[in-house]
């Protein structure tokens, strides 16, 4: 089940119909967006005529193994038997909220991760600040 405050801030495409794209991410769990938001996403990467081994690695890494899939009335995905097997999920997920898009986590996962958090958050804090710092600085001048 998709939460409904998330279903809320999705826009319907195609029909009426709420669609998602479902990719596995950095963390091997499979990550949820808004299918039009993605789109932009994909949009604003530049892509070059020919890409070296890396950026293909990437762009099959990145591209080549996203799911669509549709929210019934409910709120309701089935997750593709492949994402499931490449994942590892079993029968009890949690749902996490992580900015841009949802996660979804076997929820034993996620309790062990969500109590590291809590334990670890002042590190976590200060390693996003620093990492904010670095995206916001002006550059150097030689």
């Amino acid at each position: 089940m998709i939460p409904a405050d998330f279903r809320k801030e999705i826009s319907e495409s195609r029909n009426g119909e709420t669609m998602l794209i479902c990719r596995i991410g950095d963390n091997r769990a499979p990550w949820l967006y808004p299918e039009n938001y993605y789109r932009e996403l994909i949009a604003k990467r530049r892509a070059t005529l020919t890409p070296g081994e890396d950026e293909e690695a990437f762009n099959e890494a990145y591209y080549g193994m996203i799911f669509r899939l549709q929210c019934d009335a409910q709120g309701r995905v089935v997750l593709p038997e492949k994402l499931v097997k490449r994942t590892g999920l079993r029968k009890e997920l949690t749902i996490v909220g992580a900015g841009d898009h949802l996660v979804i986590w076997n929820s034993e996962d996620w309790e062990r991760r969500a109590a590291h958090h809590v334990e670890t958050m002042a590190q976590i804090a200060e390693k996003a600040k620093q990492s904010e710092k670095q995206t916001t600085a002006p550059p150097s001048v030689n």
